[in-house]
């Protein structure tokens, strides 16, 4: 289970996150969106904090199924690989 996030805005909650300054080349659509209210963000932010992560209930049936059976083999290669790649320890 999560735990309710708090947040404590430095400004008031009529001030506004602003966008960056214009350039002459945008990096991205993100740039040239209007400010949003930030406590609009916190509030969407908050909600957010209170879902519950995604879960594929169908694979976990899967899994368990396989685990089950004697069928789950894992590739402990590949789970190594994954992790290193993952935490950036890869190619050091």
């Amino acid at each position: 289970m999560t735990q309710p996030v708090s947040f404590t805005p430095l400004r008031t909650s009529h001030s506004v996150a602003q966008a960056p300054a214009a350039r002459d080349t945008p990096v991205n659509a993100a740039e040239n969106a209007p400010p949003v209210p930030v406590a609009r963000l916190s509030r969407l932010a908050n909600e957010l904090a209170m879902q519950a992560p995604p879960v594929d209930h169908a694979r976990i049936a899967q899994l368990r199924q396989a685990i089950a059976s004697g069928d789950y083999r894992p590739d402990a290669q590949a789970i190594a690989d994954a992790m290193l790649d993952h935490f950036g320890w890869a190619g050091t």
